[in-house]
C-alpha cells in the first residue's frame, strides 16, 4: 500500500468530476452556435464535412410550437442546427474513436514502464489542449477541422477513461481491503453530490453569463489537477514492480505481485482469455451469454448519443436551466434508487442474472416513454424507470467473475472494457449521423432503436438463467456471493464525458462502474480470498469527445 493521501485522491477526483460537468455543456454550444449562423436565405440545408454533402428538404414556412411553454420556434432554423450538430458530433466521434480504443488499452497495459503518475498526467495533457482548441475555435471562429483536431488530439491521450482508471487502482492500492467498499461508496456519493449541484449552477450560469466563462474554468481546474499530480504523487510508483501492469491484481498487503513481463503474446492474451479448455461448456457458454448481453446493452446506451439535440427542439424547447435541473435530479435519483434497488432485490434473493433480466425491461419502457413524451413532467418521470435500468452494466463483471479463474480475471476484464468503448465509441457516431438524416421524418426513431435493441440482451438473459439454473450450486451466480456498489468515476456526469447526450440512460453511461467485492460474502468461497477490485470502464466518457 502506497503512502498518498486519501484527501490528495479525493481533490484530483473531485477537480475532475467538475471540469467533465463543465466540458458537457459543449454540446449546447455547438447547437447554438449553428443556430447563429442559419442561412435563412436558404430553402434548403447543406452540411459540408470533409467535402461529403447531404441536402435536405424543409419547409421553410413550417414553425415548430411548445406550445405548454408558449413558445413558437422556427421549425426551418432549429432542425437545421440539430443536423449539422449531430453530424459535427459524428465525426468528432469517429476521429477520436480509433485513438481513444488503442490509447486506453496501451496506457494501461504498460504503466509499469511509464509509472501511474505519467499515465495520470498523460490524458490531462490531452484535455488541457483540447480545451485551448476549444477556446481558439470559440474566440476565432475558425473551420470544422480544428474541431476534428481538438477531439483526436484527446483521444490519442487516452481521454477521460484512462483518468478514471488510473485513479481507481490509485484509490485501491491506498485503501486496505476492509474499508474498500465503504470508501468507493464515500467516493460515490461525494461524486453525484458535485455533479449535481455542478450541473445545477451551470445551467444558470449558462443563462446569465454564456458558455466562454466555463470553458476558461474548466482549463484553469485542468492544469490546477496537473499541478496536484506533479506535487503531491510523487511516490506513486515506489512501490509497483515494473513487471505489474495496471490491470493487475494486488495484494491486500505491502507485498509486491509479481507478474509475467508484459510483452506480445501478453498484449494478444486479453482477446483468447474467455477459450479456455479447463471450463466446462456451461462456463464457457454463460461467459459469453454475459458478454454478448453486456455488448447489446452497451449499443442501446449509444442510441442515446443525439439526445441533448431531441431535448433542445419542439415540442421540449428545453433551455440551458432546463438541462441542469433535469441533469442534477438525474444524478441524484440515478444514485440514490439504483441503490435502493439493488438492495431490495439481494434482500428477497433475487439472482444477478434475473436482476439483469429485469433491468432490460425498465430500459424498454424508459426508451418507449421518451420517444412519446410531449411534455416535461413525462421526461421528469421517466427517471424512475432509468434509475433501475443500469443493473447489467454495473453486474457485468461481478458475473462473469463467478466462471473464471483467478489469474484470468484482469484479462477478462480489459477485453469487457475494451469492447465497451469500441461499441460505444463507434455506436455513438453512428447514432450521431442516424439522428442528423432521420431528424426532419422521424426524430424519435434512435429512441425506438434503443427499445428495441434491449429486447436482445433480455432474451440473452433468460437463456442464461436457463444455463445457469442446472449448474452446481458452487457454480451458481447469486448476490449472496458477489456484491456490487457502483463507484462513480471522474466521468460522472451527463453521460458522455464532454456531451450532454446521454442524460436518461442508466447509470454505466453517467459514470464509470467499479465492482468492489464485499469482503464479508467472499468469506464462504476460497476462491475469492485474493481478488481485487474489479473494473470496468464505461463508455462514455472518453468515447466521442468533441
Amino acid at each position: 500500500m502506497s503512502n498518498i493521501s486519501i484527501y490528495v485522491i479525493a481533490t484530483i477526483l473531485a477537480i475532475q468530476t467538475i471540469i467533465s460537468c463543465l466540458t458537457s455543456t459543449i454540446g449546447q454550444y455547438v447547437y447554438r452556435y449553428y443556430l447563429e449562423i442559419y442561412p435563412n436565405s436558404s430553402n434548403y440545408t447543406v452540411n459540408n464535412a470533409y467535402h461529403a454533402f447531404y441536402v435536405v428538404d424543409v419547409n421553410r414556412n413550417e414553425t415548430s410550437t411548445c406550445s405548454h411553454k408558449n413558445i413558437s420556434r422556427d421549425g426551418d432554423a432549429h432542425t437545421w442546427a440539430q443536423q449539422n450538430s449531430a453530424e459535427l458530433f459524428f465525426w468528432t466521434s469517429l476521429v477520436s474513436s480509433c485513438p481513444v480504443i488503442i490509447m486506453t488499452y496501451v496506457l494501461g497495459l504498460y504503466t509499469p514502464q511509464l509509472g501511474k503518475r505519467v499515465v495520470l498526467i498523460i490524458p490531462m495533457l490531452g484535455s488541457t489542449i483540447q480545451l485551448i482548441l476549444w477556446l481558439l475555435i470559440i474566440y476565432f471562429r475558425l473551420s470544422e477541422l480544428w474541431w476534428y483536431t481538438a477531439a483526436f488530439i484527446n483521444g490519442l491521450s487516452g481521454a477521460g477513461g484512462v483518468i478514471s482508471l488510473t485513479l481507481t487502482v490509485i484509490l485501491t492500492e491506498n485503501t486496505s481491503e476492509n474499508e474498500r467498499s465503504s470508501r468507493f461508496v464515500r467516493f460515490g456519493a461525494m461524486q453525484t453530490a458535485i455533479t449535481a449541484i455542478a450541473t445545477l449552477i451551470i445551467g444558470y450560469y449558462i443563462s446569465w453569463r454564456g458558455f466562454n466563462d466555463l470553458y476558461w474554468m474548466a482549463l484553469t481546474l485542468q492544469i490546477l489537477a496537473i499541478v496536484i499530480v506533479l506535487r503531491f504523487l510523487k511516490g506513486l510508483d515506489n512501490h509497483v514492480d515494473e513487471r505489474t501492469h495496471l490491470l493487475s491484481s494486488s495484494s491486500s498487503n505491502d507485498e509486491v505481485t509479481v507478474v509475467e513481463p508484459v510483452n506480445w503474446r501478453n498484449f494478444f492474451r486479453v482477446f483468447t482469455v474467455l477459450h479456455s479448455n479447463q471450463r466446462s461448456k456451461k462456463k464457457r457458454i454463460s461467459l459469453f451469454l454475459t458478454l454478448f448481453a453486456n455488448g447489446f446493452f452497451t449499443l442501446g446506451l449509444a442510441c442515446f448519443a443525439p439526445l441533448l439535440f431531441y431535448l433542445l427542439n419542439a415540442p421540449f424547447c428545453w433551455t440551458s436551466k432546463d438541462i441542469g435541473k433535469f441533469s442534477a435530479l438525474n444524478a441524484l435519483t440515478s444514485a440514490f434508487l439504483s441503490l435502493l434497488g439493488m438492495n431490495l432485490l439481494t434482500y428477497f434473493g433475487v439472482i444477478d442474472v434475473t436482476i439483469c433480466a429485469i433491468s432490460h425491461v425498465f430500459f424498454f419502457v424508459s426508451a418507449l416513454w421518451v420517444a412519446f413524451a410531449r411534455y416535461d413532467w413525462q421526461l421528469f418521470l421517466s427517471l424512475l424507470l432509468n434509475a433501475f435500468s443500469g443493473y447489467q452494466g454495473t453486474l457485468t463483471t461481478s458475473m462473469m467473475s463467478k466462471w473464471l479463474n483467478t489469474h484470468e480475471q484482469n484479462n477478462a476484464f480489459t477485453l469487457v472494457t475494451e469492447i465497451n468503448t469500441i461499441i460505444t465509441t463507434f455506436g455513438t457516431a453512428f447514432f450521431n449521423w442516424l439522428y442528423a438524416h432521420t431528424v426532419i421524418y422521424q426524430r424519435n426513431l434512435v429512441l425506438l432503436i434503443a427499445a428495441g435493441l434491449s429486447v436482445i440482451p433480455f432474451i440473452l438473459n433468460i437463456c442464461l438463467l436457463i444455463v445457469t439454473r442446472k449448474m452446481p450450486d458452487d457454480e451458481v451466480l447469486s448476490t449472496d456471493k458477489i456484491e456490487s456498489e457502483p463507484f462513480h468515476s471522474e466521468n460522472s456526469t451527463l453521460s458522455h464525458a464532454d456531451d450532454v447526450a446521454y442524460l436518461i440512460i442508466p447509470s454505466q453511461s453517467l459514470t464509470t462502474t467499479v465492482q468492489t467485492p464485499s469482503s464479508e460474502r467472499y468469506q464462504s468461497d476460497p476462491t475469492y480470498d485474493n481478488q481485487t477490485q474489479q473494473i470496468m470502464i464505461p463508455t462514455n466518457d472518453d468515447l466521442g469527445i468533441l
